[in-house]
């Protein structure tokens, strides 16, 4: 499959669209805090529940739009940059994302570097 302009513009205008949902989210943040500032309990635990609701949604949104976005730009370049990969060892977005959220930095404080 080639990498074509529209399906490219499609996806990453739904990657814009999903990212700019973060708007609403800087205006919450803003009024909780007005809210803590006017010591006005009631609006702050409304705006913490209404963040806590919202955050979840947008973060799926937002990883379905940049999967989709990985896929059909990444993905497709690569199959036309490197015919000759390995098809059975792709590696998708998941694992890119997965490798890199894992946190395991080797430690090297027993290595002895006396060079002299």
């Amino acid at each position: 499959m080639t990498l074509s302009y529209n399906k490219t513009w499609e996806v990453m205008n739904g990657l814009e669209e999903a990212f700019n949902r973060i708007g609403p989210i800087q205006e919450m943040i803003s009024a909780l805090v007005n809210a803590v500032n006017n010591d006005d309990q009631e609006e702050v635990v409304e705006l913490t529940n209404a963040l806590s609701a919202y955050m979840p949604v947008y973060i799926r949104q937002y990883e379905k739009s940049s999967q989709r976005a990985w896929n059909n730009t990444v993905g497709e370049v690569r199959k036309e940059d490197n015919p000759y990969h390995v098809t059975e060892n792709e590696l998708e977005y998941d694992e890119v994302l997965k490798y890199l959220q894992q946190d395991e930095t080797p430690d090297y404080s027993n290595i002895d570097l006396d060079l002299s």
